[in-house]
């Protein structure tokens, strides 16, 4: 049955200001879709109105609406005055039906019109400007509407120096309902700011954009906790994972390990999918970084010694001290007197044992096979940049342009139960998708150790 409210028709809001200013990246954000209008640095970019809707349930509550730049802001508030007396109501109507055909204001008209047919308008400012004559123009202007207007002040992070003197000026101009909300540097407090903002402008609407406040603190609750599950799964994925050498059709150790590697980043790849996918970015979108992800792929590989220096870590001394980082700890070396039960308690934090968890550990000691299985600092890598990537996403605003600074953060501190936490997992190859051959068992234990590392990235 349809509720009376699904039918209602959506709020209208008009998105306006002057050029450069942030209107299209507000949408992007708003609308979570980086590929919504043309971000640019050059001015009058927007020379339509566009817009997008905001759902519930699939139901429109918002109807967005992105207008081109108030570029003569001065000319065309000279040129309204000129035209429609000051006592008249309806000024800007009366404005646009006296306007002729070859108006040098074609793109303010383009504004106008969209003004005049919305319910609110949203006035984006670049706090990194002074304020001059022209916005107290442009704000004039948006005045004769009539409608609730509510100043967005955008570039927070860069504008700082400005932002007393932006709100005070607008408070004399009696607009005291700002808002701050950066759209490169995304905070979802500030959007959810803004909606209240926009239900206590707006009375009469006050439940629909209830409603759109409740269900976006939802999807934001499940998506950073599906994220921080995802990284808690690829952790266990990988720690559990322990490859046979010569159980591979008889290739080389070098082949072998290979095949070890290219299992591990396709783990990793994955992930790094489902992170970009749950905070609504494309993977081209991040395609720049300096611990670079470009079509979705770190490209700095997993298994690169130059990792170790990103993350602040060391070879330190390792059964394979020598080899390339990330090759693998061989648990087995073909024999108990070459240290092999030691290798397995002290490095893979392993505890021997005997029975079924361990039978083809067991089998392959006899036939003379070996177990690698990831290093301690692949794993710790996995984590780091994971965690990396997740942090910035929350605060990656749709429209952002520059470059994703991972690397600056990267020596981040780790869980404090973190070697119980591999150790746990090394123990239980069954945990592990990557192992072939394993009986899969859902484990409750499992289960809570998804969700400890989970809660660790709270």
């Amino acid at each position: 049955m349809t509720n009376a409210a699904d039918t209602e028709t959506p709020i209208s809001i008009a998105v306006v200001g002057h050029s450069n200013t942030g209107k299209t990246s507000l949408l992007r954000t708003l609308l979570r879709d980086s590929r919504f209008g043309e971000v640019s640095a050059s001015p009058g970019t927007t020379r339509h109105v566009e817009g997008g809707s905001i759902l519930v349930a699939g139901s429109p509550i918002i109807d967005i609406y992105d207008t081109p730049g108030l570029e003569d802001s001065i000319g065309l508030l000279e040129a309204i005055e000129g035209f429609v007396p000051a006592g008249e109501r309806n000024r800007l109507q009366l404005f646009l039906e006296q306007l002729p055909d070859d108006s040098p204001f074609d793109q303010e008209a383009k504004v106008i019109r969209q003004l005049l047919k919305d319910d609110l308008v949203l006035y984006v400012i670049d706090i990194r400007e002074p304020l001059l004559g022209k916005y107290i123009d442009e704000l004039k202007i948006i005045a004769m509407a009539a409608k609730p207007v509510i100043p967005v002040l955008n570039f927070i992070a860069e504008g700082s120096t400005r932002l007393t003197s932006w709100q005070q000026q607008l408070a004399d101009l009696g607009l005291h309902a700002v808002v701050r909300f950066d759209t490169v540097i995304f905070n979802f407090e500030d959007e959810r700011r803004l909606y209240l903002k926009i239900q206590a402008m707006l009375p009469g609407k006050h439940d629909r954009i209830q409603a759109l406040i409740d269900d976006r603190q939802r999807q934001w609750r499940e998506q950073v906790e599906a994220a921080r599950r995802a990284i808690a799964n690829l952790l266990i994925e990988v720690a559990a994972f322990r490859f046979s050498t010569g159980s591979n059709g008889g290739q080389s150790m070098a082949r072998e390990k290979e095949y070890f590697h290219d299992a591990i980043r396709k783990a990793e790849q994955h992930t790094v999918g489902l992170l970009l996918g749950l905070f609504r970015f494309h993977p081209d979108d991040i395609k720049s970084e300096q611990l670079p992800i470009r079509d979705g792929y770190w490209s700095l590989d997993l298994f690169d010694r130059e990792n170790l220096k990103t993350f602040g870590l060391s070879a330190g001394s390792y059964a394979a001290k020598g080899a390339a980082i990330g090759a693998g700890i061989d648990v087995f070396t073909g024999g108990l007197s070459l240290g092999a039960a030691s290798a397995l308690g002290a490095l893979a934090g392993v505890t021997w044992g005997t029975g079924r968890r361990f039978r083809n550990e067991l089998a392959n000691l006899v036939t003379g096979r070996r177990f690698i299985c990831a290093d301690d600092n692949t794993i710790k890598i996995l984590f780091l940049r994971q965690r990396l990537l997740y942090e910035s996403l929350q605060h990656r605003g749709h429209a952002a342009q520059q470059q994703l600074d991972l690397a600056s953060g990267a020596a981040g501190a780790l869980p404090d139960h973190w070697d119980q936490w591999l150790k746990q997992a090394r123990q239980h190859p069954e945990w592990s998708a990557l192992n072939e051959g394993e009986d899969k068992e859902p484990a409750k234990a499992r289960e809570k150790l998804v969700a400890d590392i989970a809660g660790a990235l709270e």
